[in-house]
């Protein structure tokens, strides 16, 4: 799908899917996020860290939220990708330094580590986690 922005000089491409977050479907929508990156020519760098993001962002809903329906979203904002998940709680997330010997509870932080920019943000129905990734390519 392809939005053009108010400014009609920048396209802004998206991906957007209504999901209920469970960890047996992870491997499914990070395909359809590694379709996205190829199809916007993104480089495995930026692919990978967006894969991180796709995986960590679902899987916390999944684990730390009542109501597991959420939206993913992935967007082409001029040189980023951002990789942004909506969902019912109002609950913000917590960056922590990691037990390294735990099995979980690290990902947050390195998402954060590899990525140019991790965020969030109350709305009105819960909240909305981001992480962007620079790319090497200029926006379409």
């Amino acid at each position: 799908m392809t939005l053009t922005s108010p400014d009609a000089e920048i396209q802004r491409l998206s991906y957007s899917w209504l999901l209920t977050a469970r960890r047996e479907d992870l491997a499914h929508f990070r395909r359809l996020a590694s379709l996205a990156m190829r199809e916007w020519g993104q480089p495995q760098r930026v692919t990978e860290v967006v894969l991180h993001g796709v995986t960590e962002l679902l899987s916390n809903v999944a684990r730390h939220v009542g109501d597991p329906r959420c939206t993913l979203e992935l967007s082409l904002l001029g040189s980023a990708v951002q990789v942004s998940v909506s969902d019912r709680s109002s609950e913000l997330p917590k960056i922590t330094l990691p037990d390294w010997t735990a099995e979980e509870g690290r990902g947050l932080w390195l998402l954060r580590e590899m990525a140019d920019g991790l965020g969030y943000a109350l709305t009105e129905d819960g909240k909305q986690v981001w992480v962007r990734v620079g790319t090497d390519v200029p926006g379409v």
